[in-house]
């Protein structure tokens, strides 16, 4: 029995969470970093980073599908350590500990939301551009089929949020899903 709900707890755990994976599909290396900023304010507690490989390399980091205010990002001409970026640094280096707030570029954004009779329990997620430059053409898409693309030539209001309070890129999952960051989309 105690068997079983050691299962059960450890399955219920994995399957509720947001997990982004990375896929590189530039011809340069690209350093992914994951943070959490809830109300603006870098929150230490969510951090990760990682140099992702030319030509489809990949990594993940996954985090609880409650969380709120998690940023992800791509910085490119980095330092081996994750430090000197030429676009997306940060402060911490490979892990970074500011959110990505100093990073100056366009980022995924996830959090969790209860929308009632309107879906219930969902992960919110979207691509943000506001008050950011768009350093690398980025896809983001979610288990369940959702997708926007945002690249510096081409990026409309309702693939990336440009302005605060423009809802258009919005969008929502239900929780468990796995979002696929892709730089150079």
């Amino acid at each position: 029995m105690k068997f079983a709900i050691l299962f059960s707890l450890l399955f219920a755990s994995y399957a509720a969470a947001i997990n982004i994976k990375f896929v590189n599909k530039c011809s340069f290396p690209v350093w992914a970093a994951v943070g959490k900023a809830a109300n603006g304010q870098p929150d230490r507690s969510v951090a990760w980073g990682q140099k992702i490989n030319a030509n489809g390399g990949s990594g993940s980091f996954g985090v609880g599908d409650k969380q709120i205010g998690i940023r992800a990002w791509g910085r490119t001409g980095c330092q081996e350590n994750g430090t000197g970026c030429k676009t997306g640094g940060c402060v911490g280096g490979l892990t970074c500990t500011d959110a990505g707030l100093n990073s100056g570029v366009i980022v995924s954004e996830y959090g969790f939301g209860d929308f009632g009779q309107f879906g219930g329990q969902r992960t919110a997620w979207d691509l943000s551009r506001v008050g950011l430059s768009i350093n690398l053409d980025t896809s983001l898409a979610s288990s369940d089929g959702k997708k926007v693309t945002c690249r510096k030539n081409n990026c409309p209001k309702d693939q990336a949020y440009d302005t605060w309070d423009d809802y258009a890129a919005d969008r929502n999952s239900p929780l468990g899903q796995t979002y696929t960051h892709t730089f150079c989309a």
